[in-house]
């Protein structure tokens, strides 16, 4: 790749590359068991996926930010774009084919816990090739944000980033074959307890967390949702408590904790700070449906923290 006139480069917080999706969101009261059929209590569609939702949170903010992924010339991919402009988020390298479908995830809520399933409808075609990251030397970034969706992407995204003294936050909510390639270029490791217990073999996710502290990166936080996260760095670990709130919906929320954990990153807070912030952000998005419905400006996080002082 030809490297660009760097005075002639886009700066942002953060570039965010990974899967997107429309979210068909349904609450149901009961939740069905196999064969049974419900009527939907509330529904709502929203723009989705783990890195795209942790953009908007981070533009929601106040961060510049910028998503790289693909999208069909569909009513859905303009509304992921349309979403996009809404929120902030620069959409200059959202690439749009027409020879794909935008990704679709149909998603059930349980009213009474609020807690989900999610089936992506994904198209196998739907995915970014190497010629098509060409446009990463006219950039530059503070963060990159990756899902590890896509191995030798996120591959290449992670050794530009090392090379251009961008730092890597890498999100994994499932185990999934090939993520621990790109270990060695991640800075931030923000994982889920599920992912982080079954990666190490372990149920305990304080021993997930100091098996993957081994590894040798910044930082390692395992989220444990309602009970707010792991935290590691530098040979000290520590639990960040969450935070009580009636639960609509738990869609979303791991992702919104990984925007603005890297908005406690770009702030130079301590971790502590960070991670207490990422929670706070995590539950008040929890108050309503959809990943993005419910994601807070940062006053209105810096009130709710506030009234648990």
């Amino acid at each position: 790749m030809a490297r660009s006139d760097s005075r002639r480069k886009t700066t942002y917080d953060c570039l965010g590359l990974g899967v997107n999706a429309v979210d068909h969101l349904c609450i149901l009261d009961p939740y069905p068991a196999l064969d049974d059929k419900v009527d939907v209590k509330r529904s709502s569609l929203q723009g989705g996926g783990p890195v795209p939702t942790a953009m908007v949170t981070l533009a929601r903010l106040g961060a510049k930010v910028c998503y790289v992924g693909k999208v069909g010339d569909d009513p859905d991919g303009e509304f992921i774009r349309a979403q996009f402009k809404k929120e902030g988020v620069d959409t200059r390298h959202l690439l749009v084919d027409k020879k794909i479908r935008t990704s679709r995830a149909s998603i059930w809520i349980d009213r009474r816990s609020g807690k989900r399933t999610v089936a992506l409808d994904r198209d196998r075609k739907n995915r970014l090739e190497r010629t098509e990251l060409e446009f990463v030397n006219s950039v530059s970034s503070r963060f990159v944000h990756l899902d590890a969706r896509e191995v030798e992407i996120n591959l290449l995204a992670a050794r530009w980033a090392r090379e251009h003294n961008a730092q890597v936050c890498l999100d994994v909510g499932s185990l999934r074959g090939g993520v621990e390639k790109v270990f060695p270029f991640v800075d931030h490791l923000i994982v889920s307890s599920r992912f982080a217990c079954r990666f190490t073999q372990t149920s305990d996710p304080v021993r997930a967390c100091r098996a993957l502290m081994k590894r040798e990166f910044k930082t390692v936080v395992v989220t444990i949702g309602e009970e707010g996260c792991i935290c590691g760095a530098k040979n000290r670990l520590f639990r960040s408590p969450g935070f009580p709130v009636k639960v609509v919906d738990t869609t979303g929320a791991g992702d919104v904790f990984h925007g603005a954990f890297i908005y406690g990153l770009l702030k130079r807070w301590s971790l502590r700070r960070a991670a207490r912030f990422a929670n706070a952000c995590a539950a008040i998005k929890c108050r309503k449906l959809g990943g993005r419905a419910g994601i807070p400006t940062l006053n209105e996080v810096d009130g709710f923290i506030d009234g648990f002082s």
